[in-house]
């Protein structure tokens, strides 16, 4: 089975793409109707359904993330490569085999691997690299000095310090973001769930429904809508970002937001001192991820692209071909 919107083929059972975040409808295993995701009869055709399994394991697929002043991609080889800043380490990943995603904080990286262990590099002075013991894990998100888990289980882990770490009591989670000191939960009921100091409205989300992807960093927080539509959580969003339409995907950081439409085209609002946001000219882009000042797309053809700050070699990324 394919999605809809990116044309990649969906691992069995999944709730959400795991290109373009656009939640997958769950059908009648009957008849095939689009079916409501807490009912358990069919409104077509009344078939008893049974409770929907939980996440299973990603596969090898090449993705993105970026962090402060570093950039990350893991290749379908399960390899992965960084530039950028390194004066913790935290592009020291080129001894990392059999990764299927990963993430990129303030000064550290954490990947997945296909077996749902952690590994993890760079500053570890609030204990956010201490990952090593966890498992079962689908996905994972860093803030600037913490590192989130999901399991498969939909319960999340936490490394750090602080109240964005208190996290054990969620379940029925489909997908994590982290910022500075706060922490969101997307479910799979399309509400969101968060944690920690909620600086500035960050952690106003409770009102939040049918949301399909959730991105935060810093002060912020976004919610991408079933609409196609964003929902921001601060008081101090990037200007004219919820007039933007047919989005799959998104990503923010503290100075700038970018928004990856349907069509493969990329939009982008905020701070433009260093060029972050020209992306007008990007074309076939099925992914992006945003540093502190510098954004980076995924096109479909494997070629990753950079634009914006340069001064520590994180946007050095013109050979890479990752799929």
């Amino acid at each position: 089975m394919k999605c809809g919107a990116c044309g990649v083929e969906l691992r069995a059972n999944a709730r959400f793409c795991d290109m373009c975040g656009v939640k997958v409808d769950r059908r009648c295993p009957s008849c095939g109707g689009v079916i409501r995701d807490v009912a358990r009869f069919c409104d077509l055709c009344g078939k008893a359904l049974t409770d929907a399994p939980a996440p299973v394991m990603p596969t090898h697929q090449a993705g993105i993330a970026a962090g402060r002043l570093h950039t990350v991609a893991w290749k379908s080889d399960g390899c992965v490569l960084a530039c950028g800043d390194d004066q913790f380490g935290q592009c020291r990943v080129e001894d990392w085999r059999d990764i299927v995603g990963c993430a990129a904080g303030k000064f550290h990286t954490v990947g997945v691997r296909a077996d749902g262990r952690a590994v993890a590099i760079g500053d570890n002075a609030y204990g956010q690299c201490a990952v090593e013991d966890w498992t079962d894990l689908v996905a994972v998100a860093c803030g600037d000095n913490h590192t989130l888990g999901l399991r498969r289980d939909g319960t999340v882990l936490a490394a750090g310090r602080g109240g964005k770490c208190e996290v054990s009591g969620w379940t029925e989670i489909v997908a994590v973001a982290a910022g500075m000191d706060h922490s969101l939960g997307l479910r799979s009921d399309g509400s969101v769930v968060a944690a920690g100091e909620g600086m500035f409205g960050s952690c106003s989300v409770g009102g939040w429904t049918e949301i399909t992807a959730i991105a935060a960093c810093h002060m912020h927080s976004l919610g991408l809508g079933k609409d196609g539509r964003l929902r921001a959580a601060d008081a101090f969003a990037a200007p004219g970002i919820g007039t933007w339409e047919d989005l799959t995907a998104m990503a923010v950081s503290a100075f700038h937001t970018v928004g990856l439409r349907r069509d493969g085209c990329v939009l982008a609002s905020g701070d433009t001192q260093y060029g972050q946001c020209s992306v007008e000219d990007w074309q076939g882009v099925q992914a992006v991820a945003v540093g502190e000042r510098h954004t980076v797309g995924l096109r479909d053809d494997g070629a990753v692209v950079a634009v914006g700050d340069d001064g520590s070699g994180q946007c050095a990324v013109t050979e890479w071909k990752i799929s």
